[in-house]
């Protein structure tokens, strides 16, 4: 277990003793003592000391146990210090969800949590990868790694993530431009204290086997330098001829780990060998609604990828972080990323079977010919870097006896890409519905500089926030952001035609204000209203093509689409802080919406008057111990989107939001029944996910359903000092689950039942 520092100021030592004493008496202590009894922190001084984890005496120590996540901190200087001061939902999927439940790509982690749906082959078909949707708003270029924007879209892998945060609703005051119903931060390993060598080394089904590794080795007492490794082969359980191959490496160096000031230098590159699966068509029903051909009786391996299909992919990214403690009341800190990033990507892109021809001939028995969608997929090399800066000050002190934590500064970030569309040759279309072929013997595409597109984006915000904490009970959030942001675009487009160079600017204030509650120490009542902007461009990774994609146009009128979050919750800590329960009611109003149609054109929102979506629902969440031996993660939601403002889509369900959604995670120690603590602990641990059918992402017309999802999980695991093995068994029942899904053209099978097996060592 790492071990962990926290900070306590003199005259909070007597208070975490007997908090210690208390839960010691009880038999299953806290491990480390709370640094933090109200919601401003005090600031430190030079009397201020620093407490390692406590063990206690007699207690029964567990080790790996699920946190109550409303405990966790945040590790970005802008937004509050945990999840529990922050007046908004964030949901988090910690590392001892990552190891149980053996998760190993971003996806796989985000199914932990309720509201997120994923998207594949938008913009001319070309945009697989993490695509993902919070609360049924396009979250895809808001994926973001310690605060800083992650550049690039592709499959990311987290060998190297401590936690996985969502932090949901508009977020503009942090994040600036885009996040409009929210976005996906993930933390970094970082060095620490102690040395350890870890290594896990998994087999599975669907010839998956994995090994990954993890060494932290602490030079002094200030210096350390934490390694990860990672390498990564399998095919999909229940789906032929799809595959996704990665290797990773990340190093972590941490300086002045004991000192006022501490820095990170952080390294990582991810590289993938993939063959992208762009799932099945849909079938038209005689009723006019669609739904997965695979959900009429195609067999669920079918896949129509062709051996020239590719997602290749190198990413590289260098961070630093830095935090100086200039005073006892005042903290700089100045975080910068520099990333590099190729992706080499060919697919084929099935199309529904919905003439009355394909679906006779299908529903009978047969064995149409397949058609293709977006030009049968799109082929494209893609070069882009990415830079960010964020430098703030972090000031807390008191006026007239109200306290306050000022924070303020500059995020600058810029993006640049260029793009070579392929050309196809010898490329025939042979496919049948049924017997498929994945030989493309003879075909190749080219990539020539006549096909070049260039994008870019450059965006500099200036933020200002303020925790005014008025009594002990009551407390003030106010944040403003206001960001001059700028997109550009030239060259090929599909007609096609060279573009000149074209240009679009937005200047917008994102605010947010909240206020806060709290008649017990372990519980706090929350209102808050946040905005959020999205101008056109500011996903250039995603930009396949103007006019055929969010590109800007010179002369035309885009108006950012707008996002403003309106939120009622409560967080309250039970067990002495050991269980938390967040429950929250919300709603986004979503103006100038727009929307992709098959061959990625905008056929809503900056091409026209757009539509507007309105979101509303109900969260609940629930982690932590129940007893010594007994942990739970679980989460719901309710959700109803409705389209506002178009006169075309008024009063539909808005795409890809599932009305029930709930994921639930329980593990118990069997130990004190079977074993000596001594001598290792025995775990067993099970759950299962569920979502509501839902409308398939893009489809505003409300044809083409997704049906319901569901996966029944189960986990067994022996840990040990210097050795763990566990087996995992994932959607046990066998349901047809769908991954992604794209309007009334395609949806993705997802993992049929499989299996993992893991062996781990530790010293």
């Amino acid at each position: 277990m790492e071990q962990c520092t926290r900070q306590l100021s003199p005259k909070m030592r007597l208070g975490a003793a007997v908090a210690l004493s208390l839960s010691a008496s009880l038999g299953w202590a806290e491990s480390e003592a709370e640094a933090q009894e109200t919601n401003l922190e005090p600031a430190q001084t030079d009397s201020t000391i620093k407490l390692s984890a406590v063990k206690v005496r007699g207690e029964n120590k567990r080790e790996n146990e699920i946190p109550n996540t409303n405990a966790t901190l945040l590790d970005i200087g802008r937004m509050p210090t945990s999840v529990r001061d922050t007046p908004q939902v964030i949901n988090v999927v910690p590392q001892e969800i990552i190891k149980q439940q053996r998760l190993y790509t971003l996806d796989q982690a985000l199914a932990n949590v309720p509201g997120i749906t994923l998207s594949t082959g938008e913009g001319r078909g070309g945009l697989n990868g993490d695509q993902f949707r919070i609360r049924g708003q396009q979250a895809r270029g808001d994926v973001y790694t310690d605060g800083l924007k992650d550049f690039g879209t592709y499959t990311r892998d987290i060998f190297d993530i401590e936690n996985v945060e969502v932090i949901k609703g508009p977020a503009g005051e942090y994040f600036g431009a885009a996040n409009l119903g929210g976005l996906i931060n993930e933390t970094l390993k970082k060095a620490h204290d102690g040395t350890s060598y870890n290594y896990d080394q998994a087999f599975g089904s669907a010839s998956m086997y994995r090994g990954q590794g993890d060494v932290n080795y602490q030079f002094t007492k200030n210096v350390a330098l934490r390694l990860n490794g990672m390498y990564n082969r399998a095919g999909v359980a229940g789906r032929d001829y799809v595959y996704s191959n990665r290797y990773g490496a990340s190093a972590d160096l941490g300086v002045g780990l004991h000192g006022k000031t501490t820095w990170h230098l952080n390294w990582r590159w991810l590289h993938t060998d993939s063959i992208p699966d762009y799932g099945v068509g849909m079938i038209k029903l005689p009723n006019g609604t669609y739904k997965p051909i695979t959900s009429a009786g195609l067999d669920r391996s079918t896949t129509y990828a062709r051996e020239a299909d590719r997602d290749n992919s190198d990413i590289h990214s260098l961070t630093s972080s830095l935090k100086s403690k200039i005073s006892s009341w005042f903290t700089f800190s100045n975080n910068t990323r520099f990333t590099r990033y190729e992706r080499n990507y060919a697919s084929t892109t099935p199309a529904a079977c919905s003439t009355p021809a394909c679906v006779s001939s299908f529903m009978a028995g047969g064995n149409p010919t397949l058609s293709y969608g977006a030009m049968g997929g799109t082929a494209y090399l893609s070069k882009g870097i990415g830079v960010e800066n964020v430098m703030m000050g972090d000031a807390r002190f008191t006026t007239f006896q109200i306290k306050h934590d000022l924070k303020f500064g500059v995020d600058v970030n810029y993006q640049d890409e260029d793009r070579y569309m392929g050309t196809w040759f010898g490329r025939v279309n042979d496919q049948t519905i049924r017997n498929t072929s994945h030989s493309s013997k003879g075909a190749y595409v080219t990539f020539p500089k006549s096909n070049k597109a260039n994008s870019d984006q450059r965006d500099v915000g200036l933020f200002l926030s303020d925790h005014i904490q008025l009594t002990k009970e009551l407390a003030l959030f106010g944040s403003v952001r206001w960001d001059a942001f700028q997109s550009t675009f030239a060259g090929y487009q599909l007609s096609p035609v060279l573009v000149p160079r074209q240009k679009q600017n937005a200047d917008r204030w994102s605010p947010s204000g909240s206020i806060m509650y709290t008649p017990l120490k372990n519980s706090s009542f929350y209102f808050t209203f946040s905005r959020s902007y999205k101008p056109i461009g500011t996903d250039v990774s995603s930009q396949v093509t103007i006019l055929a994609s969010d590109t800007p146009q010179n002369g035309a009128d885009f108006k950012p689409q707008r996002s403003d979050l309106f939120e009622f919750g409560n967080k309250t800590d039970f067990l002495q802080k050991r269980l938390g329960l967040g429950v929250a009611f919300f709603q986004i109003n979503q103006n100038n919406s727009y929307y992709y149609d098959e061959n990625g054109d905008v056929v809503s929102g900056f091409s026209d008057s757009g539509v507007g979506l309105r979101t509303r629902g109900v969260e609940l969440n629930l982690t932590g111990k129940i007893t010594k031996n007994w942990d739970i993660y679980g989460a719901y939601s309710w959700m109803d989107g409705k389209i506002r403002n178009s006169t075309q889509y008024r009063g539909k369900e808005a795409p890809g939001v599932s009305h029930n959604n709930f994921s639930v995670w329980t593990s118990y120690d069997l130990t004190d029944y079977l074993f000596k603590p001594e001598s290792g602990h025995l775990k067993i641990a099970g759950g299962a996910q569920y979502a509501s059918a839902y409308w398939s992402n893009g489809d505003f017309s409300n044809t083409a359903r997704i049906p319901y999802q569901f996966s029944l999980n189960g986990m067994v695991s022996w840990e040990a000092k210097n050795y763990r093995i566990s087996f995992n068994a994932n959607n046990i029942t066998d349901h047809l689950n769908y991954a992604s899904s794209f309007s009334t053209s395609r949806a993705v099978p997802g993992p049929g039942r499989s299996f993992i097996g893991n062996v781990g060592l530790t010293f």
